[in-house]
């Protein structure tokens, strides 16, 4: 999700647009002859016949959030190719994927930041930890986990400040706190999960790099070629993107709906190894509703949270399409109960599809004594209060729009867009 350079990243990953200004063979001519563009334009038609074959929803709500997905991934590239980084001269940037642009399930309670790193160059880290309820650093080479650290885990002064060392050897006579990296390191992951969005504060971080020969780097305009290149890697990122997340959604259908799969920590995705998550895919029918019952486990931070076919988070704002640990009602027999449906059915726990029939749904479990895949099944929207215990906490009109509007509060704080 945040910022990462190109060292063995797919296609479909959004960091490739950036580093196809130094990689490929497309030349000066390929540019100047409209070669390069042309090519851009050949895979946006071949997504568009993608989005018009069987292989996506016909339902009008699931098109129209595939066609925008079609401008979040342009968005996302295009962002990518105009904001290069320096790994000499870093600074922790604001990722791409937020509130609005969003990709491969990202977390409704996050903020991701991050920066390039030199291959097994050294780092210092400084800041100050806040109040924000996970704070995790993590290593990448590509798209794979390296190192993990949880700022729960440093060493941090009273008033929250703390230095934390990024380097390849662990200094033997310099105490403190670190992390490794590695000859194939490419960026570090800084990723800030919230649990009362109102309230919590978030870390405030700077980075430098501690190689004195690591030399400034002006900014040049990029060349002729190097903008060809972005072109057809830009076209090949949406094209390879939209397949990758429908392969992903495609095989777990095929392995049942509207139930949960084993656990998986996907650091070969990019996930922290402290990041367990439980997935499945969810449809229903106008007048269907899913009950969803898990007991959640000791953890530091746990979450649920709906998507639609294309692999976006359903918007969390204006919506109640996700729930996390903090928000959550778990009723008196330790049991976290919510219904997905598509109308307000007067829970506490309701997961709003906002409209879309059919996606994803992941539960993530960080640092949990246990990863429990949740019980799910189908009832008749008729019968959710049947289906519910007595004591099923209510919520009215009013109380759900207050909530509303206190997550738009939320995500506004967290967010500058």
């Amino acid at each position: 999700m945040a910022p990462s350079p190109d060292a063995g990243a797919p296609a479909w990953f959004p960091a490739t647009v950036a580093a196809a200004a130094r990689r490929g063979t497309a030349t000066d001519a390929d540019l100047t002859s409209g070669h390069a563009w042309e090519g851009l334009l050949d895979h946006l038609h071949r997504v568009g016949d993608v989005l018009r074959s069987q292989r996506a929803p016909s339902g009008l709500a699931e098109q129209a959030a595939g066609y925008r997905h079609l401008l979040v991934l342009l968005a996302l590239g295009i962002d990518e190719a105009l904001r290069p980084s320096n790994p000499a001269e870093p600074h922790f940037a604001p990722a791409n994927v937020d509130n609005v642009l969003k990709w491969g399930m990202d977390c409704p309670d996050a903020a991701y930041t991050g920066c390039g790193l030199l291959p097994g160059a050294s780092y210092r880290v400084r800041g100050n930890r806040g109040t924000v309820r996970y704070l995790g650093f993590q290593v990448m080479s590509g798209i794979e986990s390296s190192a993990n650290v949880v700022a729960d885990d440093l060493d941090i002064a009273a008033d929250g400040s703390f230095e934390l060392l990024l380097s390849p050897e662990k200094p033997e006579q310099r105490p403190g706190n670190w992390m490794p990296t590695f000859e194939r390191a490419s960026s570090l992951v800084v990723r800030q999960f919230f649990y009362d969005w109102n309230s919590e504060d978030p870390a405030r971080l700077e980075i430098e790099c501690l190689e004195p020969n690591a030399g400034h780097r002006d900014a040049e305009a990029p060349s002729a070629a190097a903008v060809a290149r972005q072109l057809l890697a830009l076209g090949e990122f949406v094209e390879s993107s939209i397949e990758f997340w429908l392969d992903i959604e495609d095989g777990g259908r095929a392995q049942g709906l509207n139930m949960f799969r084993e656990p998986a920590a996907l650091t070969q995705m990019g996930a922290a190894v402290e990041n367990v998550s439980v997935w499945g895919s969810w449809q229903l029918g106008p007048d269907e509703a899913l009950l969803i019952e898990v007991e959640p486990p000791d953890a530091l931070y746990w979450s649920v949270a709906l998507g639609n076919h294309w692999w976006e988070t359903i918007d969390y704002a204006s919506h109640q399409s996700s729930l996390n640990g903090h928000q959550a009602v778990v009723d008196d027999d330790g049991v976290f109960r919510a219904v997905v449906s598509h109308v307000d059915p007067g829970v506490a726990n309701w997961l709003d599809t906002a409209g879309q029939g059919q996606g994803p749904m992941i539960f993530r479990w960080l640092r949990a004594s246990a990863a429990p895949v949740p019980a799910a099944r189908v009832v008749a929207v008729s019968d959710i209060d049947g289906a519910l215990p007595s004591g099923t906490m209510r919520v009215g009109p009013r109380e759900r729009q207050a909530t509303i509007a206190r997550r738009r509060a939320g995500v506004r704080r967290r967010f500058c867009r």
